[in-house]
């Protein structure tokens, strides 16, 4: 009897001891991944005065893309080339003590049912805006298309580009309904082309939203310019 009341005594404590050591050193493995799955690859700030005595400030960030892939490894490059320029361009406008070309340059994340989203966001001293959007899985590191991103928000690809059209349109409507710009109906048909809509870029946002991001044409401005339309 004390052999046996030993016995399950050290059984008892064995199994006690098994959580600790094998469930601790997981989780805390799976929060790194988690936190490092995009990171910063470039910050720089920008504080002058210019020759006016007008004051500036400004921040530029990009991302990294941490999987082991090659759309990852691709995205990698593809930013770095898109927007070295604006931190050399920046670094010789501020020595001059000349306005930046380019007010801010930055992004967000988001991470939504096995999606990661990045948008980067680029402000120019014109007030135009420009952006770049990337979309993985969350496990693979595997690029994600329009269709997929249409897919995991409950919409077929079909559905996704009607209501793309129609929150295109209702936009552009609404700036111009009452003060029509020169060559209203010309830009209105180029907003809604069929290649204009190809050209739009997803990605799930906050909330697990379904965004898209495309071109308006107007006779103002630049002529051109990207609007953030929400889709579900």
């Amino acid at each position: 009897m004390l052999f046996t009341a030993v016995c399950l005594w050290l059984s008892a404590c064995g199994t006690e001891s098994l959580p600790v050591a094998t469930t601790a050193p997981e989780q805390v493995i799976e929060a790194a991944k988690t936190k490092n799955k995009v990171s910063v690859a470039r910050e720089e700030s920008f504080d002058y005065t210019d020759a006016n005595g007008n004051s500036y400030s400004a921040v530029y960030r990009i991302p990294s893309i941490n999987f082991d892939s090659e759309d990852a490894e691709k995205a990698n490059s593809e930013i770095t080339q898109r927007y070295s320029t604006d931190f050399a361009t920046a670094e010789r406008e501020s020595a001059g003590r000349l306005s930046l070309t380019c007010d801010s340059l930055n992004y967000e994340k988001f991470e939504n049912d096995g999606v990661i989203s990045v948008v980067i966001r680029r402000v120019y001293f014109s007030h135009a805006v420009d952006y770049t959007v990337y979309n993985f899985n969350s496990k693979t590191g595997a690029a994600l298309s329009n269709d997929a991103l249409a897919k995991k928000a409950g919409m077929s690809a079909e559905a996704a580009l009607k209501k793309l059209s129609s929150e295109l349109e209702k936009d552009y409507v609404s700036k111009y309904k009452t003060a029509k710009p020169e060559r209203y109906e010309e830009n209105l048909g180029k907003t809604l082309a069929d290649e204009n809509l190809a050209e739009a870029r997803y990605y799930l946002g906050k909330d697990g939203k379904l965004t898209a991001i495309c071109k308006e044409f107007a006779s103002v401005g630049t002529g051109e310019f990207s609007v953030v339309l929400s889709l579900n």
